[in-house]
């Protein structure tokens, strides 16, 4: 597998040691995977109040996520607008039975442990069907696992908004446990230092700082920029800027 000869760079990286359980700012830096694609690097930044995913230093798209509103913010340059997707109460049955299991396949070989805890090997099934896999440590920068499962419940719960549109003869088990019914799973696990789906798609840990002091401008959306909510987006009511 391609994702897990990354593991030993992530190790080698030696910034893995120094973390500890208090909220504070990080930037982590992951390779993204897609098949046919050459590798591509993204940033991720988490503070006590944001998450910001970006491609760089010099990245003038980004998704931010406001924690304390509790509201996702996806800029587009391009366009010059800005998206927001909130929370939602709608409560949808999957359309078929979903029954979930996790595997546990053990500790990597040869992988040193970080603060005493080894990276576990995790597959995640659906209706026996391999879904996703994982590579995680339990204890790990708790507070961006924090982060990234409120990030997931807004977009779970986004996405049971418009489950109905999705034809009947297009239901997978593994899409409507990986998206909508069961979307942050494998964050119960720990901190993800790898993950992919059978498909090849998928990302690996490079590089973090722990010792990070972000630029406050970073989670500022463009005030010049035109503001919608993805609910306005689906029922017509935006109008493109001239």
């Amino acid at each position: 597998m391609q994702y897990l000869k990354l593991l030993s760079t992530v190790f080698a990286i030696g910034l893995l040691a120094g973390c500890n359980s208090k909220p504070q700012e990080v930037e982590i830096f992951f390779s993204e995977l897609e098949p046919g694609v050459e590798p591509y690097q993204t940033r991720l930044i988490v503070t006590s109040d944001y998450m910001r995913f970006d491609d760089g230093e010099n990245s003038i798209d980004f998704v931010l996520f406001d924690r304390k509103k509790n509201i996702i913010y996806s800029t587009n340059s391009g366009e010059r607008t800005v998206m927001s997707v909130s929370p939602k109460t709608k409560d949808v049955k999957p359309p078929i039975e979903l029954k979930h299991d996790v595997k546990n396949l053990g500790m990597l070989k040869e992988a040193p442990k970080i603060q005493g805890v080894a990276a576990q090997h995790y597959q995640f099934m659906t209706n026996d069907a391999l879904c996703y896999e994982v590579v995680a440590v339990k204890g790990l920068l708790p507070d961006v696992v924090k982060a990234m499962q409120e990030f997931q419940e807004i977009l779970e719960s986004d996405s049971k908004l418009t489950f109905h549109t999705i034809p009947a003869d297009m239901h997978d088990a593994c899409d409507m446990s990986m998206s909508t019914f069961a979307a942050g799973r494998h964050l119960e696990y720990g901190f993800p230092i790898q993950e992919w789906t059978p498909n090849g798609t998928g990302r690996a840990l490079i590089d973090f700082n722990d010792k990070f002091t972000a630029d406050k401008k970073l989670f500022e959306l463009p005030k010049d920029y035109q503001l919608y909510s993805v609910q306005d987006f689906r029922e017509g009511k935006v109008q493109r800027q001239e």
